[in-house]
């Protein structure tokens, strides 16, 4: 009865669609990276997937402005299925004007029109989404970089990377009025 089960769960894990943000035979073996910084009363931990874009083909294709119109829609209507990780803290914190309660959010990335890069944080009832403060970079990332580490006033930081773009994220906690 076991040995059926587990046949039967194979099989439906193998038939399940591909993970948007994790798709495509490069990133099926994609390494998992988990990290916490405990501050004061904050706990603040993240945890993703370190995904690649097929030796940046991929990424070249999703930010062709006209050609990758329709790369991008796929990547976004997908992305809330397939989230590339989680974030989860203790407290409510500010991450530049966006406020995070406390809670476990699951991570995604999404991409405008403009090609602007978002991060989306999807808790239980809403989603907070905001630009992905991204700039040239002097060092290409092969993989999804994603390193927290402690910050002021016990919050932490995110320093993301991908490609030959990175940016900081500042996560604060949130002074209650």
């Amino acid at each position: 009865m076991m040995t059926k089960f587990l046949s039967f769960a194979l099989a439906a894990a193998l038939c399940a669609p591909a993970f948007a943000q994790k798709m495509g035979s490069t990133n099926a073996d994609a390494p998992t990276v988990k990290q916490t910084v405990v501050a004061g009363e904050a706990k603040i931990s993240l945890d993703y997937t370190s995904i690649t874009w097929a030796s940046g083909k991929t990424m070249a294709r999703i930010m062709d402005k006209e050609g990758g119109a329709r790369m991008r829609t796929r990547l976004n209507d997908s992305a809330t299925d397939a989230p590339l990780g989680t974030l989860s803290t203790s407290v409510d914190l500010m991450c530049g004007d966006l406020h995070i309660p406390a809670g476990e959010y699951k991570l995604f990335f999404t991409i405008t029109d403009e090609l602007a890069w978002q991060l989306n944080f999807q808790g239980k009832d809403k989603t907070h989404t905001m630009k992905l403060p991204l700039s040239d970079s002097e060092h290409e990332s092969k993989r999804l970089m994603m390193c927290l580490y402690a910050g002021e006033e016990a919050g932490a930081g995110v320093y993301v990377a991908f490609g030959k773009h990175s940016g900081m994220l500042d996560l604060k906690p949130h002074a209650k009025k």
